[in-house]
């Protein structure tokens, strides 16, 4: 795929990474001298020195013959327009960042008359990410698949005391009796899609497939379960904890914010009637005693700083607060806070990446059985959400006549509002949605996990 970036911030270099890694060319376009050489340098892309709102710039980076343009610049405006223009330009389909509420709001709406085919805004998925992660307090990531009630996912840790530890696989269906499948399992280093007879241990992460309510009835079987949050402590007053607040509103959830710049507390307190806003600054221990944060149920760190990030939450966990969520920009500094045993670690340049890479891999099925959602667990494991279309081979099979290829691994059916926990006996229907576990990469298409 011919792949034109606009932008060379922290998304536009975080899809430089995994769009390479995906065997993309790729052309990028960005004002800055300086960081296009870098690119260039470092990735072995094609580099234009210009601006996107320019037909030069475009026409330089071939755009007639561009399969996707993605504008992720730092201003709104900047990139729906460049969108629109590449569109008049010939590129096939173009992708832009809006990060404005109110921007974001009208543009999804306007997609058909703008000639954008996807908008994308890092901090509404964050919020929604976060939002998850507070459903279930013991796992550290919490990912949703289909619509409505559809799938969840979530990764625990276990722990010497479980009643998982030294368990086969086959042996937990059997003793706790839920309708879920343990879908990959990191052991230190090595990330594992385990067989029936495998056996967990303690310190294994593990990756957990089912309907919202049979894992809340796992969790409690195997005393993984603490109570969804009913208070949030944000620190920092960005557009995640404004979208964030909204969300944990709808739930139910009390609100605390703590904002360090007068005019955006202002602001937040207006238009986030329902949350307490508190000016003041979110690192001063002082502060954060004062306004009872050991009281809260979590804490979510949000400031600009990964560092002031990484010590809030530190504190925070040494308070006592049972769901600490941190926010935190640089690869080099998540590297280093896992070591740490920090709850739940977000990132979102790598949250709006799946979500592009999703789309983008989507488009390139044209079998119709393409991508819905996409999840890297690691390094080399993906869990994907395919719709089985009516050009699927195989639909109506048992699984257990399917030729399936190694390192591939049915994590669920959805149809309609029910999630089925696949067995041999199984099928796929048109319209039904399919969890695949995969170690195989660039999996485009339902019919690639076939042989």
């Amino acid at each position: 795929m011919n792949i034109v970036i606009v932008g060379l911030g922290k998304v536009g270099e975080t899809l430089i990474q995994n769009f390479v890694q995906e065997k993309h060319d790729i052309i990028i376009v960005d004002t800055d001298a300086k960081k296009v050489e870098n690119a260039v340098n470092r990735y072995d892309v094609f580099g234009i020195v210009g601006n996107g709102l320019e037909s030069t710039s475009l026409g330089d980076a071939n755009i007639s013959s561009t399969d996707f343009l993605i504008a992720c610049t730092s201003r709104d405006e900047v990139n729906i327009l460049c969108c629109v223009l590449a569109k008049k330009l010939g590129a096939k389909r173009t992708v832009a960042r809006v990060r404005d509420p109110e921007y974001f709001k009208e543009v999804d709406g306007m997609k058909g008359i703008l000639g954008l085919d996807y908008a994308f805004n890092p901090e509404l998925h964050t919020a929604l990410e976060i939002a998850q992660d507070l459903k279930f307090p013991s796992a550290k990531t919490v990912q949703r698949f289909g619509l409505n009630k559809g799938a969840t996912m979530a990764k625990f840790e276990v722990l010497e005391d479980s009643p998982l530890n030294g368990k086969a696989l086959k042996q937990i269906s059997a003793e706790f009796n839920c309708k879920v499948l343990i879908g990959v399992v990191e052991r230190g280093k090595e990330c594992i899609i385990p067989n029936g007879d495998f056996v967990i241990k303690a310190e294994d992460q593990i990756s957990v497939i089912s309907s919202e309510e049979e894992l809340i009835a796992f969790c409690k079987k195997t005393k993984l379960f603490k109570r969804r949050s009913k208070s949030a402590f944000i620190v920092g007053g960005g557009k995640i904890a404004y979208y964030l607040a909204l969300e944990l509103d709808k739930a139910g959830v009390e609100v605390k914010i703590i904002e360090s710049d007068k005019a955006r507390a202002e602001e937040l307190a207006e238009i986030l009637p329902k949350a307490t806003v508190i000016l003041g600054d979110g690192t001063d221990q002082e502060l954060l005693d004062e306004e009872s944060l050991k009281n809260s149920d979590s804490c979510i760190v949000l400031t600009g700083m990964d560092e002031e990030n990484v010590i809030v939450s530190l504190y925070a966990k040494q308070k006592g607060v049972q769901k600490v969520v941190t926010k935190i920009d640089r690869d080099s500094i998540t590297n280093m806070v896992e070591m740490l045993g920090l709850d739940t670690v977000v990132s979102p340049k790598d949250i709006i990446a799946n979500h592009i890479i999703s789309f983008v891999r989507a488009h390139q099925a044209d079998t119709g059985n393409g991508i819905n959602t996409l999840y890297r667990l690691y390094d080399k494991v993906e869990a994907l959400e395919f719709t089985v279309a009516e050009s699927f081979p195989k639909k109506g099979e048992k699984l257990k006549d399917l030729n399936i290829k190694d390192n591939m691994l049915i994590g669920g059916i959805i149809r309609g509002d029910e999630f089925i926990l696949p067995s041999g006996g199984s099928a796929f229907f048109t319209g039904d949605r399919v969890i695949v576990v995969t170690a195989v990469k660039q999996i485009t298409d339902l019919t690639q996990i076939l042989r």
